[in-house]
């Protein structure tokens, strides 16, 4: 097991991450996360998903090599107003 973020995560896991990505090339990192958090129940103590750990978790296991994330892309801001 490798633990990120407070999280085990077993060799059967990485194996679902990795898939989650390959069957959804159109998921963006935030949608990933969540799919993510929702396969493998990791859910706060109220119920909801853990996504900004599992997002981080996973820009961690990409940086190791172990999962392939897509790009990432910048934040837009709204137009300016004039």
């Amino acid at each position: 097991m490798t633990r990120y973020c407070g999280r085990d995560f077993t060799p059967k896991e990485f194996k679902q991450i990795r898939s989650l990505i390959k069957q959804n090339p159109e998921f963006n990192r935030k949608r990933l996360s969540k799919e993510v958090c929702r396969t493998l129940q990791w859910l706060k103590p109220d119920g909801k998903l853990k996504d900004m750990s599992c997002r981080v978790a996973m820009l961690r296991m990409h940086k190791d090599g172990l999962i392939a994330l897509p790009p990432s892309h910048p934040c837009q801001s709204a137009p300016k107003k004039d």
